[in-house]
């Protein structure tokens, strides 16, 4: 008689020899084996996914020889994982190697296994490749699990699942009802057809399918609260979507305005000497967008904390003829270079927009500027720096009405690949100002190392980490060897 899934788990001699689930990962693991075709998982970040369906594999291609009748003379069955990348199939691979080679029982069934694949004497094989509708076309699939599958991006930046999804779960069609499909994933945006999945199963809409919902700490206990409350503190709205796994929506705001409120101080703009290290953040503009200039600088007493010495930004300006063009991009140019000098700036950064020209003209006065080119990775990367700075507490603003107004309007864009920042245009702003700032806080960012510190101060609100996840450790030792 074929054991189920769970019993197969419990079973010392079988793959209860090669893994320990926690509870809510075993009652995700009883409804995969007991349960209907088809299961969406939303997970957090270090759930223990990929060895659950790792887990379900094995069961499938060792110990559910009775799927065979669905398959014609010579035909060999499989169980597949499709992942986001090589690496990560190859990590499948090696769970399921690992519970094989465990069990007293199951071992002596592996006939060859190399980085991609496990042949079995019962005539099926565990496979695992990159995302791509081609990789299985064609193949009897018993079970199909997609790792990660809200990150689907094939190797041209394009989104994949789609094309993944419609080509390999006909694969399965040939099992029926036995067949099992795993569709496992960290929310990526309220959009996607992972997210619009997992709300049909949720809802009842596909009759063969049920929906899964668990954080980072009820999935995996193991995982330490001080590393929790770290990115929590670090960054909430990351947290929200990596390790309690919530479905976030586009167009959110990317800074919260009580963090912006918090890093606000009763002050003007400070004096040459207020701050050590200053920086000079350049967002050039002339004729048809502002200029911003941000300076910032280190604490004197608190190197980990940043102060925003000055904010100033400069209107476009018409002309009606080259000479005139020429003689307002110098004065603007003359004008931010004697601001730099006031507070003895040396060192600056400016986006790619005119940036050989900036260089030159600073550079011939003393002060030198690098170049920052704003490919959507690295303007996200920049705003995360500005963002972990003010959730931690580690940037002082003070009230300058427009550069907070250009912090409010940030908002947070999904697609493939990466959560996006979006500063949108209001009016004849640009954001100039946020953006200045954004870069100048990158280019401090080894100072008092902020995504690594935790010492700032900041507490949780009353619906924070603490009432989240508790203020302990759960003592619970780590039986899975994530």
């Amino acid at each position: 008689m074929t054991p189920g899934l769970l019993e197969a788990i419990d079973d010392p001699r079988l793959i209860g020899a090669g893994l320990t689930p926690y509870p809510r990962q075993r009652e995700i693991l009883e409804a995969i084996g007991d349960g209907p075709r088809i299961h969406l998982l939303a997970c957090g970040r270090r759930s223990g996914k990929t060895l659950l369906g790792a887990a379900a594999a094995v069961w499938d291609a060792a110990l559910r020889g009775h799927l065979d009748r669905h398959l014609r003379r010579g035909e060999r069955r499989y169980a597949v994982c499709v992942a986001v990348n090589v690496a990560q199939a190859r990590l499948f691979v090696s769970a399921a190697t690992s519970i094989l080679e465990a069990s007293p029982l199951l071992a002596s069934l592996i006939e060859t296994a190399t980085d991609d694949a496990i042949e079995l004497s019962t005539g099926a094989t565990i496979a695992a490749f990159p995302c791509t509708a081609r990789g299985a076309r064609g193949w009897p699939i018993s079970l199909l699990l997609l790792d990660e599958f809200a990150h689907h991006v094939d190797g041209d930046g394009n989104i994949a699942s789609e094309a993944v999804w419609r080509a390999l779960t006909p694969s399965t069609a040939q099992f029926g009802a036995e067949a099992r499909i795993i569709v496992a994933s960290t929310p990526y945006g309220s959009e996607g057809l992972f997210a619009s999945l997992f709300d049909r199963a949720r809802d009842g809409e596909i009759a063969d399918a049920t929906a899964h919902h668990a954080s980072s700490a009820e999935m995996n206990p193991s995982l330490n609260p001080d590393f929790l409350r770290t990115e929590f503190e670090r960054d909430p709205d990351n947290f929200a979507a990596e390790f309690e796994a919530r479905f976030l929506g586009s167009g959110g705001a990317f800074l919260r305005s009580d963090r912006i409120a918090a890093a606000v101080d009763e002050r003007d703009e400070l004096g040459r000497l207020d701050a050590l290290d200053l920086i000079a953040g350049l967002d050039p503009g002339f004729h048809q967008d502002p200029f911003g200039l941000v300076i910032v600088g280190r604490d004197t007493t608190r190197p980990d904390r940043l102060r925003l010495a000055c904010a100033r930004e400069w209107a476009p300006a018409g002309y009606s003829s080259m000479g005139e063009k020429r003689e307002i991009e110098d004065a603007r140019l003359a004008e931010v270079v004697e601001v730099c000098r006031f507070y003895g700036v040396t060192r600056g950064v400016c986006d790619q927009f005119m940036a050989p020209a900036i260089v030159d003209y600073f550079g011939h006065r003393g002060i030198y500027v690098d170049p920052i080119p704003m490919t959507a990775a690295s303007k996200t990367l920049s705003y995360q720096e500005l963002r972990e700075r003010l959730n931690l507490g580690q940037l002082e603003l003070y009230d300058h009405p427009d550069l907070l107004a250009q912090l409010r309007r940030l908002r947070t864009r999904y697609r493939a690949g990466a959560a996006a920042v979006v500063n949108p245009r209001v009016g004849g702003s640009h954001g100039d100002l946020a953006q200045a700032l954004a870069i100048a806080v990158f280019a401090m960012r080894g100072s008092g190392n902020a995504a690594l510190s935790v010492s700032s101060g900041y507490e949780p609100s009353e619906s924070g980490f603490d009432d989240m996840y508790g203020g302990s450790s759960s003592g619970i030792t780590a039986e899975m060897g994530f």
